[in-house]
């Protein structure tokens, strides 16, 4: 019985610490990755720009969650263009670029149904040593309740993950692509 006693109070001081150390958890987070691209801004723009692309190299794709459907609304690049997805892993979300200034930059609102704050979304598209250097941010900020703390910390490690597979999967698109053979006069 001894035993049981020093159970439970072991269990309720890790209850109260692990609820107490939620008020230290930010309420803002951030997450920024980059990548260095043999190709022209031109040609990564491209990829960014357009959502109907972003299956092809985002996280948001076939390979990830096989039952996922993608539709497409606004127009099909730049500002006001938008990709909706739905499916079982990936659940339901959109992506609607708010901004795009070709071919230095573009901004996004990203949205998923489970989760009640959005996440902001930053592509800065720079010349570098006969490439491009290629920067993506996401920000989001969570409500102050220790619940959206925890969930804001498991939103971040998400952003993380899908930024590295994003960047990676650009990357192999591009290097994949037929090079452009010079025509002949």
């Amino acid at each position: 019985m001894r035993l049981l006693k020093i159970v439970l109070l072991a269990l309720v001081a890790l209850s109260a610490a692990g609820y107490g150390a939620t008020f230290f958890l930010p309420t803002a987070f951030e997450v920024e990755r980059s990548i260095y691209l043999q190709h022209s801004p031109e040609e990564v723009y491209r990829y960014l720009n357009n959502p109907t692309e972003w299956p092809n190299w985002s996280a948001v794709n076939k390979q990830t969650d096989p039952t996922v459907i993608h539709l497409y609304g606004g127009s099909f690049e730049g500002k006001g263009a938008r990709l909706q997805w739905s499916g079982d892993k990936l659940g339901n979300g959109q992506v609607v670029l708010t901004e795009s200034i070709n071919p230095s930059s573009i901004t996004y609102l990203q949205s998923l149904q489970d989760v009640a704050d959005s996440v902001q979304g930053f592509f800065t598209i720079a010349p570098e040593r006969g490439g491009t250097q290629l920067v993506w941010k996401q920000k989001t900020v969570v409500a102050a309740t220790p619940l959206a703390k925890l969930q804001g910390v498991l939103l971040k490690y998400k952003m993380e993950q899908e930024q590295d597979m994003g960047l990676l999967g650009l990357k192999t698109l591009l290097e994949n692509q037929p090079k452009k053979r010079a025509s002949k006069v």
